[in-house]
């Protein structure tokens, strides 16, 4: 006869944790967690430090950035560091800013098609926030400028309605008193400035300013082609010229 064997279940031995010295009882549930999941704590704490720390370097990276960039453009005085800038810095506040100083540099230089494409860049963009009303104003500026009259005088009148409370709304009213003179309506201008003047009796800078513009209106002529938004141009009178002297012999 055969004699079953009863099998035998082979049980693993433990083995024996070797607890460090002197290690606290407290201490031993806390030793065992460590002893099993520590390592792959410490990787998921590291890849969290790496990217705590990319995300402050980031920060810190675009901060310094926009200082360095504030720096050249506080340094930027000809047109080709401004176009620099404002297409270097085109999707930033200080590009925006760069962008409103390009489109007047170029309005001083002459360049008012320039300029207007760079105010109307300005005027779409809504920025930068709180200098939006000048590129209004410098578009206007540059109608006036191209001699699109009817355009410019719009335009002013616009940013009157639009801005009554606005630093610059002066600056809209001699604007319209320029265009009806540009037109031949120098006693609508002329009224227009005396209204003004007269609310700005208090104001000795801006009285200065009506009474200039003033005076190169009353001096205006049609013929003549003169750029009134420049208020410093005055008649010359060319004295006569003298009699050549007999050479002689």
């Amino acid at each position: 006869m055969t004699q079953d064997k009863k099998s035998e279940t082979v049980v693993p031995e433990k083995k024996s944790v070797q607890l460090p010295v002197n290690l606290p009882l407290e201490f031993i549930p806390l030793y065992d967690w460590w002893k099993t999941n520590g390592s792959q704590f410490m990787i998921q704490a590291a890849i969290v430090v790496i990217l705590v720390g990319s995300v402050i370097g980031g920060k810190y990276y675009y901060k310094s950035s926009i200082a360095a960039a504030n720096k050249e453009l506080l340094k930027a005085s000809t047109t080709e560091e401004l176009e620099v800038l404002a297409n270097n810095y085109s999707k930033w506040q200080v590009g925006n800013t760069a962008l409103l100083r390009l489109a007047k540099s170029y309005y001083d230089a002459g360049k008012y098609e320039d300029s207007l494409a760079k105010y109307d860049i300005c005027v779409s963009k809504g920025k930068p926030a709180g200098f939006v009303e000048v590129a209004v104003m410098g578009r206007a500026m540059c109608f006036e400028a191209l001699g699109q009259l009817p355009e410019a005088k719009t335009a002013y009148v616009e940013f009157e309605k639009a801005n009554p409370t606005h630093f610059l709304v002066m600056q809209a009213q001699m604007g319209q008193a320029r265009v009806l003179t540009l037109q031949g309506k120098k006693d609508e201008a002329k009224k227009l400035l005396e209204l003004l003047k007269a609310g700005k009796n208090s104001e000795p800078m801006a009285e200065m300013a009506i009474a200039q513009l003033q005076g190169v209106i009353a001096r205006y002529e049609p013929r003549k082609d003169i750029l009134l938004t420049d208020t410093s141009i005055a008649p010359v009178a060319v004295p006569a010229t003298a009699p050549a002297k007999p050479e002689a012999k």
